[in-house]
């Protein structure tokens, strides 16, 4: 996503035009999902991709026809047998494209992506709304922490508010009275603080900054969290584990992986996490010492099933035995966690994770 909003915003800023392809709905079995992204540019290259395919190459000749007429529209497919609309796939789904077209002289529209690429950087919590009541007249919306911005026919979504049962994590149609909405969240928070910079820290460390997460790593032993150790860490703590409030805020949007190296010390990190709610918390160790700090917790007022939430032991049921193998089991829930979040979670993952949640916990 961030590769591809970049070469987006270069473009506009050197003065050429470009076309977005949005899956903006979907119905049925198609190989990819709304929210999926390609870009048609005046060399001919089209990167990202909206399902491969002949799917795929209708939307491209259909992303040509907007950026030479230099217009836009909403494309609809079918992929299923239809006398009228078949284009001989067998996924046996529809799914509706819009063909975006960009011209850099659109008021505030290079502000809005430079914004959205700055988001996607830094991993900051961004959501993206279109009005598509007309495409051809489009408006976008741009919300993030420091405010929205607006480019194109905006006068609605200037006006409008999302309602509690709107904030969705997955891209969608939003259909108002009289108006069409898409939108979709570009950007989610995706640190990961790891408690602890042992064995399974340092193999899993740059296995999950090579799969998109900005890692943060916490010890109370300096050697054991330096930039030789640790040179993927995008942030690196020596603290106090009695006084972990002083050295790291944990925020709602985090993923807490604990794995310190003693009992005392996973008890500090689970009993601060606890206390920030963070959207993931998972805990290395044995059945003894997981039982231990799960006793204590209960002492200090946690409910059962507050503590019981946690992902303990740590890490997919995968027999893994070494660090590397830890890492990757950990790896793989995390992916899994982030994809239900991020609204990607697929029926087969929901299965496991039942399964999981039934069978595979202290």
């Amino acid at each position: 996503m961030k590769s591809l909003f970049s070469k987006l915003f270069e473009e506009l800023s050197s003065g050429r035009s470009a076309v977005l392809l949005t899956i903006i709905d979907t119905v049925g079995s198609t190989p990819r999902g709304t929210g999926s992204h390609q870009l048609i540019l005046e060399d001919g290259s089209a990167p990202g991709t909206v399902g491969g395919g002949y799917q795929e190459h209708l939307a491209c000749e259909a992303g040509r026809k907007a950026l030479k007429e230099k217009k836009s529209f909403i494309l609809p497919l079918v992929l299923h047998k239809d006398p009228v609309a078949d284009i001989g796939a067998v996924c046996g789904g529809e799914l509706r494209v819009f063909c975006q077209y960009f011209d850099p002289a659109v008021p505030s529209l290079m502000p809005l992506l430079a914004r959205v690429v700055q988001c996607l950087s830094g991993q900051h919590a961004c959501r993206l709304f279109w009005d598509l009541t007309n495409p051809a007249h489009w408006g976008m919306a741009l919300f993030t922490d420091d405010g929205p911005i607006y480019c194109g026919h905006d006068r609605y979504l200037q006006q409008f508010h999302e309602e509690p049962g709107q904030k969705s994590s997955i891209p969608a149609i939003v259909s108002l009275p009289g108006h069409l909405l898409y939108k979709e969240i570009l950007a989610y928070p995706r640190r990961v603080i790891v408690f602890g910079g042992g064995h399974v820290a340092k193999a899993l460390v740059p296995l999950l900054t090579g799969l998109g997460f900005s890692c943060t790593v916490v010890e109370d032993r300096g050697e054991f969290v330096s930039a030789s150790r640790f040179p993927d860490a995008a942030v690196r703590i020596t603290a106090d584990f009695h006084h972990l409030a002083d050295y790291v805020p944990v925020s709602g949007d985090d993923y807490v992986c604990i794995m310190t190296r003693g009992h005392l010390g996973d008890y500090d990190a689970q009993k601060y996490a606890l206390s920030c709610h963070p959207c993931y918390i998972g805990v290395i160790g044995s059945r003894a010492k997981l039982a231990f700090v799960r006793s204590k917790l209960l002492a200090d007022g946690f409910p059962a099933d507050t503590i019981d939430a946690c992902h303990a032991p740590i890490g997919l049921p995968i027999s893994a035995a070494t660090p590397e193998e830890i890492a990757v089991s950990i790896a793989a829930e995390l992916i899994a966690v982030r994809a239900r979040r991020e609204g990607r979670e697929k029926e087969d993952a929901k299965v496991w994770r039942a399964y999981r949640n039934e069978h595979c916990r202290i």
